[in-house]
């Protein structure tokens, strides 16, 4: 009996292996696709998903700003897509802050330079001496420190009233250049 059940082990193994093999001449050169639903999804890879989001840039050991987001989703070419937005940005002789807020944004975590959108509520930026500027939109290039939007805002302060359709500034709102449509309104 133990002649018969080795005989048929290996007669069933002789079958397999002739089954692959056949197989493998039928399937030689062949280009087998993988269905759509196995790969991966274009563009940028997902790395990692997160809530509570934070990045800091420091300029020779002192902080120039900071990042905070509820939530982050980090890809491989180094963006992050971000929601609701808080950069909060300090001069460098620590004199003076701004805080920049927005709904949605994105980041090049490489570079720092982001992009800052509203939705339900504008884009605003709140300075420490009491200025709020609100558009839909605002740029960030970190290295300058600038943010600016081709949309149009509109700044209040205490002695004045601005407003416009696109503009470029420092973050320390120490100098404004508006584009189109410049109204302003100064109070005493």
């Amino acid at each position: 009996m133990n002649v018969i059940r080795i005989f048929k082990t290996l007669a069933l193994f002789l079958i397999l292996a002739a089954v692959i093999y056949g197989g493998y001449l039928l399937l030689r050169g062949t280009d087998i696709v993988m269905p759509s639903l196995f790969q991966p999804a274009a563009g940028p890879r997902l790395l990692m998903s997160m809530d509570g989001f934070r990045f800091t840039r420091s300029t020779n050991g002192t902080v120039a700003w900071r990042m905070l987001a509820g939530k982050a989703d980090l890809y491989g070419n180094k963006e992050a897509k971000l929601k609701d937005v808080e950069i909060v940005f300090d001069s460098p002789d620590g004199t003076r802050a701004a805080k920049l807020l927005g709904e949605t944004g994105s980041m090049d975590t490489a570079s720092g330079n982001a992009s800052i959108h509203g939705g339900s509520k504008a884009v605003r930026i709140i300075t420490s001496d009491g200025y709020l500027l609100t558009t839909n939109s605002l740029f960030w290039r970190s290295g300058e420190r600038m943010v600016w939007t081709p949309e149009p805002f509109k700044l209040l302060g205490s002695e004045i009233y601005l407003e416009g359709v696109g503009f470029s500034a420092n973050v320390d709102m120490r100098s404004l250049v508006v584009k189109n449509n410049v109204k302003a309104v100064l109070q005493e």
